[in-house]
């Protein structure tokens, strides 16, 4: 599987996703900057290519590729963590546990992490889910 693939699958589900609005995520270089300003919720998403490895060669080499996506979570500091909490157990439901039918791609245990504030008045809550392709 490619990268391109990979992105592709995790684009894609990441704009299924229902648990905020569809406007509200941040995906990698946008062709416009995003602005969270005036928003309750709002996440980030990114793609962190793992190592590769070639569990088999037979007929041609099978390349395994890993990696771990994280998507980053926020609403305003001192809001309250009910809205935020809610997004995370949707998100989990969403990627946990996922293999795309498209090709040889799973997700695995979803992690959640309270950051706390940011210091930038939103107060953060990150989801690691790690990932497997063939």
């Amino acid at each position: 599987m490619t990268f391109e693939q990979i992105r592709e699958i995790i684009t894609t589900r990441m704009t299924q996703w229902a648990g905020i609005p569809a406007d509200a995520v941040d995906y990698p270089n946008p062709p416009k900057p995003f602005n969270p300003e005036g928003r309750n919720i709002w996440a980030r998403l990114a793609d962190i290519p793992g190592l590769s490895s070639t569990p088999e060669v037979g007929i041609g080499p099978c390349v395994r590729r890993t990696g771990i996506v994280i998507i980053q979570l926020f609403v305003p500091s001192y809001s309250g963590t009910l809205a935020i909490t809610r997004a995370v157990d949707t998100l989990v439901t969403q990627l946990q546990y996922y293999s795309a039918p498209e090709g040889p791609f799973d997700f695995f245990e979803a992690s959640p992490q309270v950051v706390g504030d940011d210091g930038n008045n939103w107060y953060q809550v990150n989801v690691r889910v790690p990932y497997r392709a063939y």
